[in-house]
Formats: structure tokens, sequence, C-alpha cells
């Protein structure tokens, strides 16, 4: 078992997962994991006594010494007030552009809206805005150094969370309840957000993180055969999600009634990393939410068991082929899976090819013991954010400019997200009130961009061969990787 172990935690390393940075095709080694929302999560107890933690964790961070001054860093240029948003990449438009074919638009006519919404911020806030591309690396140290010396380089800063989360976690920022920001404002919203969003951290008292609203066109949902379940007698899963009664029972329960091993129907068959995510979301878990790992977190555990209890237990879960991750979600498409993963970009070859020969739905995950309906996030924290550093004078003004300068389609969303191809992708109104009832509720999950994947297939019953280790087995084969690679992460 050592050497079984040992051989299990070497060849983890050696698998790259997708980060959020990552486009939406299959590369071959299954599909990305939605990077965009998931749960401000409360990952209950140490995993000791058995017991959850009513209170979220406080992370310690790195003792940085921050100067004790006031915020008075304000810089002007030409009679106006300066404001400097720092990233790692080049942006368009700012104060230093004449016009938009700098940047060759792809289209020109939202380009020009956003120009023109620029020099309507200029001369509302009187400010010279301008985007500083730092690099990668720049932006890695001007954080820390410059903020450190109570002089930021940046009255803002837009980058990954990767840089973002360790600065907020070092009290590097200001919080967005100091601004004066009235407390129903579209940032604060926990989804349906027009303009801007924002992402508190567990275990924080303020919101440090913001960044632009946009209608998701990727999230992960449970698709299902909805010709299957009428002739079975069940309750559509859509009303039951209604009702408050689409939850992990429910779905094992028609798991149950819907596989027949005797003709290879199986009631769930589908990429387990976007299951594993949505299970933990829907759970109010997660494996890694922080600095401090938490896989060992009695609602962490429920997830693996429920896995458990689907693949090796009810043996309601399509055996998992390694070597060919494609029919493990592609089996619906022969009417043999009733549940699977759903998403546009996966539905999109087999709607233009007309391969639906049964009525689709779609419908959230369904809730577990500890999740709730009306919180439960659908993606997770990932991508771009912005902060305003701490010692910027009048930090409202700069997230007002930013506010404004992100509104550049003036609350028209169909010029921002052109809805109608996810409208044609999940083929009915009924499916895409689904998608949007729950579109945009960002969470906190660093599982899944820590640069190695923990497989949990190990834990099913596969085509060539039985489980590997068991939940708990899982547990202490990868409590300490996941641990190492967060120290990392945060370093």
């Amino acid at each position: 078992m050592k050497k079984i172990l040992a051989l299990l935690l070497c060849v983890s390393l050696l698998f790259v997962m997708i980060a959020a940075c990552g486009n939406n095709s299959d590369p071959g080694g299954g599909p990305p994991i939605e990077t965009g929302p998931g749960p401000v999560v409360n990952p209950g107890g140490d995993g000791d006594d058995g017991e959850e933690e009513d209170a979220p964790p406080t992370f310690v961070a790195p003792n940085y010494s921050l100067p004790d001054k006031e915020a008075d860093v304000y810089r002007t240029k030409d009679g106006k007030r300066h404001i400097i948003i720092g990233g790692a990449y080049d942006r368009y438009y700012d104060s230093t552009h004449e016009d938009i074919w700098v940047s060759n638009p792809a289209n020109p006519e939202t380009a020009q809206m956003s120009f023109d919404v620029l020099k309507e911020v200029e001369a509302r806030y009187n400010v010279f805005i301008e985007f500083i591309n730092m690099t990668w690396e720049g932006i890695s140290e001007n954080i820390p150094i410059s903020i450190m010396s109570g002089l930021p380089d940046a009255d803002a800063y837009f980058t990954d969370t990767q840089i973002v989360i360790p600065a907020v976690l070092n009290n590097m920022a200001t919080g967005l309840e100091d601004l004066g920001l009235p407390s129903d404002h579209d940032v604060f919203k926990l989804s349906g957000n027009t303009v801007m969003k924002s992402m508190k951290i567990p275990g924080q008292d303020k919101t440090y993180m913001f960044t632009a609203a946009r209608a998701n066109q990727d999230m992960y949902m449970i698709g299902y055969n909805k010709d299957m379940i009428a002739a079975h007698g069940l309750i559509d899963p859509q009303e039951r999600w209604d009702l408050n009664e689409w939850t992990w029972e429910t779905f094992r329960e028609y798991c149950r009634v819907l596989t027949d091993t005797s003709q290879d129907i199986y009631g769930w068959s589908g990429f387990w990393t976007n299951f594993l995510q949505g299970l933990l979301f829907s759970n109010n878990a997660a494996f890694a939410p922080g600095p401090v790992q938490t896989i060992d977190s009695p609602n962490s555990l429920e997830v693996l068991n429920f896995l458990n209890e689907l693949y090796n237990v009810d043996r309601t879960a399509r055996p998992w082929n390694p070597d060919d991750w494609g029919i493990n979600n592609d089996l619906y498409i022969e009417g043999k899976s009733a549940f699977w993963i759903s998403v546009p970009w996966i539905n999109q070859g087999n709607v233009n090819d007309g391969n639906f020969t049964f009525e689709l739905g779609m419908v959230p995950f369904p809730i577990g013991p500890n999740g709730n309906k009306d919180t439960m996030p659908t993606q997770s924290v990932e991508g771009g954010y912005y902060f305003i550093p701490r010692y910027i004078a009048q930090p409202r003004e700069v997230f007002d400019v930013i506010y404004d300068l992100t509104n550049w389609f003036k609350g028209d969303l169909d010029y921002r997200d052109d809805m109608d191809w996810v409208k044609d992708m999940v083929m009915t109104d009924e499916n895409f009130k689904y998608y949007m009832e729950v579109n945009g509720r960002t969470g906190f999950e660093l599982a899944f961009v820590l640069g190695f994947s923990a497989s949990v297939d190990g834990m099913f019953e596969q085509t060539n061969g039985p489980p590997i280790y068991t939940p708990a087995q899982y547990v202490e084969i990868y409590r300490q990787v996941y641990q190492d690679a967060l120290d990392n992460y945060f370093k």
C-alpha cells in the first residue's frame, strides 16, 4: 500500500489542470473547469471530531510591516488627477490614446462606445486615466514593494487572483465598505450585477476585490433526458428545483430508478472534474478555500462519500473510462445516460448537428446536506480582479472612475453579453431561465488552479479495474499535497 500511495503522489503531480486564462475547448484531457462563480465557503471543522464549525476560518497571512500613515497618494497631470491602473497586459482605452485604431479593434462599434465613454469620464471627474502594463513579473514585485513603502505606484491594480488574494490577505487593500458605497450598490449583489461584481474572501470582514460583471456563457449545469424522466414517471428536476426538493438524495434516487446496467444505461455519466466542483459548491464545501486546505473538512468528506455511493455502492454512475474522457460525457447522446454535464460549448456540436433525439433539460446541481439553493455558487473565483491599495487619497473617486469606464455599454446588456448564442445552445426558454437564475454567483475554490490534478477518479470503479482507494484514503494521500500547493500559491 505504501508503494501505491507513493506512486499516486508522484503521478498526481504530472497532471496539469487548466487555469482561468485557458480557452473553452477540450484539450484532450477533459474539459476545463469553469473558472469564473464558487462559494464563500465555510469549510467546517478540522476533520478530527467530525463536527462543523459555525464560523469561517481566519486566514493568517505573513506579517508584512506597513506604515501607519494617512491615505495621501494623489497624482496630478496637466491640472487633472492622474489615475494609474496597473496591470499585466495592455489595456484599451485610456487618456494616452487619440482614437480606437491604436488597438485594431475586432468590433469598431463597441470599441467606439468604449472610447466615447472614456472621454465622458475624463470630463466628468477631471481626470487623466492611464493603464500601465507592468508585466506579470513586474506587478508581482510592484504590489508588495510599493504598497509597503506607503507610496503605491498605482491607484488601482487589475491582475490575477493569484496576486490579488495575497495582497488582500496581507492588509494591502482598501475595503469597498469604507468608500461610502450604499449597501445595495450593484457591486455588492450576490448575482444579477449590471456593471461590477465583488468577491469577499472567507474570513474577511470587508470586501476588497471587484471586477466587471457579465452573464457567464460557460456555466456548468446538470443536463438530463426529459423523455427518460417522464417515461419513468418521475417529477421533472426543474420542478424539484423550484420546490427546493432537488437534493443529493433526490438525485441519487433518480439515478437508481433510471439505471439499467443490462442495457448499459446509467443514471449518471460525465466528467468527474466539473462534477466534483459542482458538488463541492452545492454542499458549501471546498478543498482549497484559501491558504489552509480543507479537503478533510466534514463538508468536503460528504462530497467524496457521495461520489463513492454513486460509483461504487449504487453503481448508478457509469464506470469511469480513463482512456476515453469523451465517452463518459457523450453517452447521453445515445440515450443511455439520464444525467450528465451540460454547458453551452459542450452542447454546441450536438445542437448544430441535430444529435438531440430527445428533449434536453438543464437544471442546477442538486443541493447537498449543507448547501443552500438560494446562495449556492456556480463559478469559482479566478481570473482578473481590481483592488484599490491602501494610502490612495479619495479612493471612492478611483472606484467611481473604474465603475463608469466599465459601464461603456450604459446598461444595455445586449452589447456586453450577446446571450442569443447561449439561448440557442440551451435550446429552450425553460432551460435558459434556470441557467440565468444561478448565473453570476461567484465563490471561492482554488483547487483547480494550483498546478496539479488531485484526481478523484481513483475512487471510482473504472472500466479497467476496481477503485484504487477509498474517500478516507484519498484525503490522507492528498491532504499535504494540497497544503504544499497552497503554500506555494500564497508565498
